[in-house]
């Protein structure tokens, strides 16, 4: 293959994945936010961070249906306070509520930015495609 053919290979999957970027920014936009606060989440509200989290995994071992994309939609319906569409996604917006009720010690603002934290590590360590688990089984792991 020539090199100018490589160059264009190349290019056409720098702007395929371009694109991708700006959809899932588009998309997640509202409900993402600096990487400073993240850092901030896990230094001084890691207990918060830990309550999410254990919803989450709690609903993935009873119900094995769950993957990573049904868990990012709970998150960003939190997030954005809606009602997501699936009953599985529902079901685990209900457990996020009455952890929140539990927490009242804590501010709406510290409770999102959880949320928003937890859901920044959604996308890290999954590719949100159907049947995808990459986050709920990494996260698993820490999660008694």
């Amino acid at each position: 293959m020539s090199k100018v053919k490589r160059l264009k290979r190349k290019r056409a999957l720098q702007k395929k994945s371009n694109i991708r970027q700006m959809a899932l920014q588009k998309k997640f936009g509202a409900t993402l936010r600096p990487q400073k606060s993240m850092k901030h989440m896990t230094r001084d509200h890691l207990d918060v961070l830990q309550n999410i989290e254990f919803v989450l995994v709690s609903g993935y071992r009873s119900e094995r249906s769950i993957d990573d994309r049904i868990v990012a939609d709970v998150l960003i319906a939190a997030i954005l306070d809606a009602e997501p569409e699936d009953s599985r996604a529902r079901s685990l917006n209900e457990s996020l509520e009455n952890i929140r009720v539990l927490r009242s010690d804590i501010s709406d603002d510290i409770w999102r930015d959880g949320l928003r934290t937890v859901l920044e590590s959604v996308h890290k360590h999954s590719s949100l495609k159907p049947g995808s688990r990459g986050y709920l089984d990494f996260v698993s792991d820490y999660v008694p």
